[in-house]
């Protein structure tokens, strides 16, 4: 191996090394908690490590929605059914909470850890 060779592997690694940092940077975005009634955003919450409690309340009827550090759950509803509080606490992206008598649906919207990796990959 000649001088320019290892200055040119050196100059790869180093450059995969910076874009790796850079790319998991941009693409790891927090995650977002969408709320939707009827099938329009009622309210978009960012799910940046405070903890915020939410209360929905319509002509269909109330719910509470708490958004944790990494989960986000309905905590009560006046529901006949309770469905939607009986599905406990969600945290990855792409996993939802639907309260069908209140037309609600709770998702959470971003990428998962893989997603990054496969992007930085």
């Amino acid at each position: 191996m000649k001088k320019t060779d290892i200055i040119l592997i050196i100059a790869v690694i180093t450059l995969s090394v910076f874009l790796s940092i850079v790319l998991r940077k941009d693409l790891t975005e927090d995650l977002r908690v969408n709320i939707l009634v009827d099938g329009e955003l009622v309210r978009s919450e960012s799910m940046s490590g405070t903890e915020t409690k939410i209360i929905i309340e319509n002509h269909y009827g109330c719910n509470i929605i708490e958004i944790g550090t990494d989960t986000v759950s309905v905590t009560w509803s006046d529901c006949a059914s309770q469905e939607c509080v009986h599905t406990g606490k969600i945290s990855k992206p792409g996993e939802v909470i639907v309260c069908l008598p209140h037309r609600l649906l709770v998702s959470i919207e971003g990428l998962s850890q893989s997603e990054v990796i496969d992007a930085i990959t």
